[in-house]
């Protein structure tokens, strides 16, 4: 047991609390929104200023979507953390077989509202 909760301290040590890993999100889409203008970049938070959901659509990914071939692969995954989530993807292929990521989300739960 000791030796457990050595390894849990010296993981939390290196990687950080659960909970500190959501607070610098609104900074990184701020600056992903100024980096790249005509990004759809949202984040929605409760009324108790607890995370919901973000999505991310860069605006190159959006732009590429017009030379890429009409097919769209979605595919979600489950987070393991403290907090749980689920993280939505969404990409195609291009010309060459690349792949080119149309958008991702990280909301609480998989359900039809977040995937539309």
């Amino acid at each position: 047991m000791q030796a457990w909760r050595a390894k849990k301290k010296a993981m939390q040590f290196l990687r950080g609390h659960h909970a500190e890993s959501y607070s610098p999100l609104p900074s990184y889409l701020y600056i992903l929104e100024k980096t790249y203008p005509g990004s759809v970049v949202k984040l929605q938070k409760t009324v108790d200023e607890c995370f919901l959901y973000a999505l991310v659509a860069l605006n190159i990914s959006i732009r590429g979507w017009e030379y890429c071939r009409p097919i769209v692969i979605v595919d979600g995954t489950f987070l393991k953390s403290a907090y749980r989530g689920t993280m939505l993807t969404a990409s195609t292929r291009d010309a060459t077989c690349s792949i080119l990521p149309l958008a991702y989300a990280i909301v609480d739960s998989e359900n039809d509202a977040y995937w539309r």
